[in-house]
């Protein structure tokens, strides 16, 4: 029963009670499908409280920004490569020391710089296939 709760949480975020096992058995199937599969870790919560807070906490107390919801418009470089700034699609301009962001696969590929397009690291990136997730949540 454990699992079930762990696992509604994970996919879910909300109790076992509130949501149906299909889910829940459609990911167990997978996971029982996989080489490992047997193998499950959970959160011990949900994961915007146990998981995405705690990376937050951590970069903004080591003076980051977390900005949430700022699509990126394009990515500019500096003559050796590096990367300059974030254009927002706001037009505002983002500059650090280190960047970070979380965007599907293909959009990723969208965004890229083309002077980055013929690097190795990057050139792997053509066999990646973005795999579209619909999530909807209706409460009655």
């Amino acid at each position: 029963y454990e699992v079930f709760i762990a696992m509604s949480k994970a996919l879910n975020f909300i109790n076992p009670d509130e949501l149906s096992m299909q889910c829940i058995l459609i990911a167990l199937n997978r996971f029982l499908q996989e080489k490992h599969g047997s193998k499950m870790a959970f959160l011990d919560g949900n994961p915007p409280e146990r998981l995405c807070m705690p990376i937050v906490n951590h970069i903004e107390s080591r003076g980051g920004e977390v900005r949430l919801n700022s699509r990126i418009q394009r990515i500019e470089l500096n003559e050796d490569g590096s990367v300059k700034s974030f254009v927002l699609n706001d037009g505002s301009v983002i500059k650090g020391d280190a960047y970070v962001f979380a965007t599907p696969v293909d959009i990723l590929k969208l965004l890229l710089p083309e002077d980055w397009k013929e690097m190795p690291y990057f050139r792997k990136l053509e066999n990646l296939v973005g795999v579209p997730v619909i999530n909807v949540h209706i409460w009655f």
